[in-house]
């Protein structure tokens, strides 16, 4: 699935790179022939397991566990997951990044390089960021709508996800926003990155209880919707000023595991 080229570079940029072992949990549903009523079957599901075990494969320092709905639901259940296909990988003490859908594309490039950051140990953002994050009291829950065909998006996703790594009150998840029609419907999603930044619990911020920012933004900005998230709905005066963003209605990819190599 993924281009010899590319896997040749990715091995490479493995062995060069990679300093500690990172496991990577996938969840999805028992592949059958059979139709079963009431049952839709998954259809990103079987090209993501895929390009998980290419990806696995070309280190010793990757290793890859599979649950199924069907045989694991405590798993489901320990580990947050509510859709599937979905990439979960470490955030530490009992936390994860979760990746809904297939990374394929653009997003094999935010897969790569967050194993990457995980391994290493990496941090991207500012010591500004770093130390607002220690203030930060309240529970949020990040969500970045992503698809595949997008250059911007990779760069929203990395900081959601070290959001996550920097602050125990912050969960970030990256949305395939092709995949998950209802879901991109119901926040408005008409084109990526869109980043949904909701509190778990204060005031809600609007009559949705979230705020959405546009396209890809530096993490200072990022940063100030995270502490704004959850006031008093005065502060929607304020909007989120908007970055680049990719129209959602372009094809997925068709070439699935291709990367843009630097």
């Amino acid at each position: 699935m993924i281009p010899l080229r590319d896997q040749e570079y990715l091995r490479e940029k493995f062995a060069r790179e990679l300093t500690k072992r990172v496991r990577i949990d996938f969840f999805t549903q028992r592949e059958s022939s059979l139709f079963l009523p009431g049952h839709q079957p998954c259809q990103y599901c079987k090209p993501a397991r895929q390009m998980l075990e290419e990806v696995a494969a070309l280190s010793d320092l990757i290793s890859l566990r599979q649950h199924t709905i069907d045989e694991d639901r405590e798993a489901f259940a320990r580990y947050g997951v509510d859709k599937i296909p979905a990439v979960v990988l470490p955030a530490g003490d009992g936390r994860w990044l979760k990746y809904y859908g297939f990374p394929g594309g653009q997003e094999l490039l935010t897969l790569v390089e967050t194993i990457v950051d995980l391994s290493r140990g990496e941090r991207l953002l500012t010591d500004e960021v770093r130390k607002r994050l220690r203030k930060l009291k309240k529970d949020v829950l990040i969500q970045v709508f992503v698809t595949p065909s997008c250059p911007y998006c990779p760069q929203m996703a990395r900081l959601a996800f070290h959001m996550a790594l920097e602050s125990p009150h912050i969960t970030a998840e990256v949305i395939e926003a092709q995949e998950f029609p209802e879901l991109s419907q119901r926040f408005k999603v008409r084109a990526v990155p869109t980043t949904v930044v909701s509190a778990t619990g204060g005031p809600a911020f609007n009559a949705a209880g979230n705020i959405t920012i546009p396209g890809a933004v530096p993490d200072t900005a990022l940063m100030d919707i995270i502490e704004r998230a959850g006031q008093p709905a005065g502060l929607a005066e304020a909007a989120p000023e908007a970055g680049p963003t990719t129209p959602t209605d372009q094809p997925k990819a068709a070439s699935g595991g291709k990367i843009i190599l630097p």
